[in-house]
């Protein structure tokens, strides 16, 4: 329990001490937050500057909406417009001078409300969740080291005089700062080095064999160890994903996929082959395991200008990682890295309890068509997510359409089944693709909430070089087959432009002074996504005097769902509609977010039409 506290406290410091970053391959540190008055920090404050159409500040009104009745789903929206901001950011090609000041004040504006809910969660098993959701945001640098003690230091010094060296493949060198940083994996993150050490088991045999066929150092594999704790979903807030931490442009070079349908970053065996061709390179430019791995970390240019300004101040003085100054984050990482190498040779001397894991044995089949995941799943008798699970590398609700043909990996022993099913398949109804013809006033914004994507999703589907769309352009929108359109999605295709039946008796709103689209939908318990389907809107922004529906205007519909509210069987499932948001979906079934996500294993907020998620227990 204690531990628990301590390690919870570690990550209310990383949160605090975090910030956009500009280092090429992670987040880096800033100083602390200066600390406001709690009912501040506790109150969505008003819509900030260039607020307007970002995803990240409607993440966080939904986080700060549910602040009070549920803290974890409040965490979750708040991390999720953490990350939003930096996608955002990354993709603003305006540089309007209201965005700049969005950018720099609301990664202030969520940490302070993360600081203020983090108390809350005084239940352990909200604090394990609320570890594991938070994970992949992790930045080691962030946490506070507790100096050791005289008594600590000598207990350390004992144990580390009596190991033998000659049992490890990567030098290990001994001193103040790798001791310092065996005290800070075994007693500031125990949590996470047992859990790591634990998932290690699942990828240990694979890596191990890799680096022999390599004649590579065994050892290199803890620095997949402190990258990302074999976590293959791990992804940093500077786009680093992967058990490797990749960011794009590396992964690129070493033949690692990244685009809208895939990411093989997150693939762990492909991951480690181009790892293990990096740090080779890396160890052939510099001749030194130290200098790879911390030009692993903060890039080989960097390490290229020191080494060469040393060899220039000292020609004759071989260039040693201890002797560079570097990036804190570097700094660690070599230390930390020894460090997790001697505590993993032996976990039971430093108390550990590791548990041997497995992944899911699979078969695989080569499919010709895009097939989505939940159909992949139902022919064999297991869920998507299941699939998911053996397929780390699929981002998406389906294979990628754009390959002739993809190799999927199925539960060992339903290959067969798979088969049989697929050949029954009509490959018409799998996928659809959407043809939409821009509208004046349209932007990669407005047109992505309409059908539930990101603007870099439409971006990377249609090979834009920027966001700028001429009216009468026609765009490629990948959808599921079963996801239905609004009618004003049917005019952009060209489909038959009736006006809509709608049902007299909707209830309806009229917009007054002082409203937005968020305000109204607090106002009535809708999601302002649901608004804009409902009234066909294009964007967010509203008029005084403006009739708005707050239920679908069409009338079957709208008592279909007021009939599913009413009774939702034990077990029921639901299939996601266009414009559903994980609070729509709780709402209309009188549950909570966090039942969904509890009868849901490994269900994330970014659902997808024609998905089908448990909303009954």
């Amino acid at each position: 329990m204690k531990f628990l506290e301590n390690f919870g406290f570690c990550f209310l410091l990383a949160f605090l001490l975090f910030a956009c970053s500009a280092n090429p391959r992670k987040s880096e540190v800033i100083a602390a937050i200066p600390a406001e008055k709690e009912e501040e920090k506790a109150q969505p404050a008003p819509e900030p500057v260039g607020a307007t159409g970002k995803t990240s500040w409607e993440e966080y009104k939904a986080g700060m909406q549910v602040f009070e009745k549920d803290p974890v789903s409040a965490m979750r929206y708040l991390d999720l417009a953490l990350n939003e901001i930096y996608s955002e950011q990354q993709l603003d090609s305006l540089k309007l001078p209201e965005d700049s000041v969005y950018f720099s004040t609301m990664p202030t504006r969520i940490i302070l409300a993360l600081e203020t809910l983090y108390p809350r969660l005084i239940n352990i098993a909200d604090l394990e969740q609320t570890h594991s959701m938070l994970n992949d945001y992790e930045t080691f640098g962030a946490f506070e080291e507790t100096p050791l003690d005289s008594t600590e230091r000598e207990t350390l010094e004992n144990d580390l005089d009596s190991i033998d060296l000659s049992r490890f493949s990567l030098p290990i060198e001994i001193n103040d700062r790798v001791m310092q940083e065996i005290h800070f994996l075994t007693v500031s993150v125990r949590g996470f080095t047992e859990t790591s050490l634990s998932r290690k088991t699942i990828l240990d045999s694979m890596i191990y064999s890799k680096l022999r066929e390599r004649n590579m150092p065994e050892d290199l594999i803890y620095l997949a160890m402190i990258e990302s704790g074999f976590k293959t979903s791990a992804y940093s807030k500077a786009k680093a994903a992967g058990v490797w931490q990749f960011i794009p442009g590396t992964g690129k070079r070493y033949g690692l996929s990244v685009d809208f349908w895939l990411d093989m970053r997150r693939n762990p065996v492909a991951a480690t082959d181009a790892a293990l061709n990096y740090l080779a390179d890396l160890y052939e430019e510099f001749g030194d395991w130290y200098l790879a791995m911390a030009a692993y970390n903060c890039g080989e240019g960097r390490i290229r200008k020191l080494v060469k300004e040393s060899l220039a101040a000292d020609s004759s003085k071989k260039v040693s990682y201890w002797d560079l100054t570097l990036p804190r984050e570097t700094m660690l990482y070599v230390p930390r890295i020894i460090a997790a190498t001697i505590i993993g040779h032996d976990p039971e001397h430093y108390s550990f309890k590791v548990q041997k894991q497995s992944s899911i044995p699979f078969d695989t089949v080569t499919v010709k068509d895009c097939i989505p995941l939940d159909k992949v799943g139902g022919a064999v008798g297991t869920s998507s997510n299941t699939i998911q699970e053996l397929n780390p590398e699929l981002i998406r609700w389906c294979t990628p359409p754009n390959l002739k043909s993809y190799t999927i990996r199925v539960p060992q022993g339903t290959r067969g089944k798979f088969l049989a099913a697929y050949a029954k398949m009509d490959k018409t109804q799998l996928v659809r693709w959407h043809q939409y013809k821009v509208q004046k006033g349209d932007n990669l914004g407005s047109i992505s909430s309409q059908f539930g994507l990101k603007a870099s999703d439409i971006q990377a589907t249609n090979n834009l070089k920027n966001t700028k769309l001429k009216t009468g352009q026609i765009l490629i929108i990948p959808m599921p087959a079963n996801a239905a359109l609004s009618e004003k999605q049917k005019k952009s295709n060209g489909a038959e432009k009736t006006a809509p039946k709608t049902d007299n008796n909707a209830k309806t709103y009229v917009v007054r002074k002082g409203d937005n689209l968020g305000s109204i939908a607090r106002r009535f318990g809708v999601s302002s996504q649901s608004l804009m389907n409902w009234n066909n809107l294009q964007n967010n922004k509203v008029a005084v005097g403006q009739k708005l529906y707050l239920q679908d205007p069409n009338k079957k519909e709208a008592k279909k769902n007021e009939n599913l509210a009413k009774a939702t069987p034990r077990g029921a499932s639901y299939e996601v509609k266009q414009g559903d948001s994980l609070w729509d979906i709780a709402r209309i079934h009188d549950v909570t977010v966090q039942q969904l996500l509890e009868w849901n294993p490994g269900l994330e907020k970014k659902i997808y039409p024609g998905m089908k998620i448990k909303v009954g227990e």
